[in-house]
């Protein structure tokens, strides 16, 4: 990794007395205290969120214990799904969770998110993450999924490319679950913006084994007049509870999207 001077310098000069490094590899890095951070768009979109780089590491684990951690309480040695894994924020709060005896499986199926995720295991040594760049569905097939200013938005889709697409590879859960030896499931969290009807039915197997489950549905999108496909709230539910799920949902939080979050507890 090459240091960046410059961009060091002025994230310095923005955050006065924290141990703050930019680099790059291959993409950008920040590094805060003793953990990497990749950000491929970390100029992209004009001047940073210098206090959000300030306190990383302690937002994605607060974040963890908020929108995941609601009902399911993570112990050492714990098996972690996270299906949607984005650039790893949700995955470095779960490695830490369940320590060097758990094991976390991370699936992200947008390349460019898939590689910042690998980076950010790298360099922050979560032997214990598995990641995998698929996208989850009910039966294998070529995918496209959109690249959207906010990387977060990101959503597969069925159809025919465009200029803002690439191709990915669709398997199921069940299919990962086998080739990669997945038993037991303490916890399967899955926020893939709006795919639920795709990638639920192909869950059905591994789902009898999992303990906890939290499944973000996206219908705030579908509010905004981003599509209907987004508006899978009641599906989510009703896939959940006839899988023997008991369903927990914050409904009167004020955030716009936590009410969206279905936590399911055996």
């Amino acid at each position: 990794m090459k240091p960046d001077s410059e961009a060091t310098a002025i994230a310095r000069k923005a955050l006065p007395g924290v141990d703050i490094e930019v680099l790059w590899d291959g993409m950008w890095i920040r590094r805060v205290g003793p953990d990497f951070f990749p950000d491929p768009g970390m100029f992209a979109s004009g001047e940073p969120k210098w206090q959000r780089w300030a306190e990383q590491a302690q937002k994605h684990l607060r974040d963890a214990q908020d929108y995941w951690f609601h009902v399911y309480k993570p112990r050492l040695g714990d098996v972690i799904v996270d299906i949607g894994a984005g650039r790893g924020e949700d995955v470095f709060a779960f490695s830490r969770a369940v320590g060097a005896a758990g094991k976390v499986f991370a699936i992200e199926p947008h390349p460019i998110s898939f590689q910042a995720l690998r980076k950010l295991c790298e360099l922050n040594h979560l032997t214990n993450v598995t990641a995998l760049n698929y996208a989850c569905v009910d039966s294998p097939a070529h995918l496209q999924i959109e690249t959207l200013p906010v990387w977060e938005s990101n959503y597969v889709r069925s159809g025919e490319p465009t200029a803002a697409s690439q191709t990915v590879e669709g398997v199921t859960f069940d299919q990962l679950s086998v080739e990669h030896g997945i038993g037991r499931i303490d916890f399967l969290k899955m926020n893939i913006e709006g795919a639920e009807r795709m990638a639920l039915p192909g869950c059905r197997e591994a789902l009898k084994r999992a303990r906890n489950v939290c499944i973000a549905a996206h219908d705030f999108r579908a509010n905004r007049g981003e599509g209907e496909q987004f508006r899978t709230l009641e599906f989510v539910r009703g896939f959940l509870q006839d899988a023997g799920f008991k369903i927990t949902t914050r409904d009167d939080d004020p955030r716009y999207y936590v009410p969206y979050h279905v936590h399911g507890q055996r």
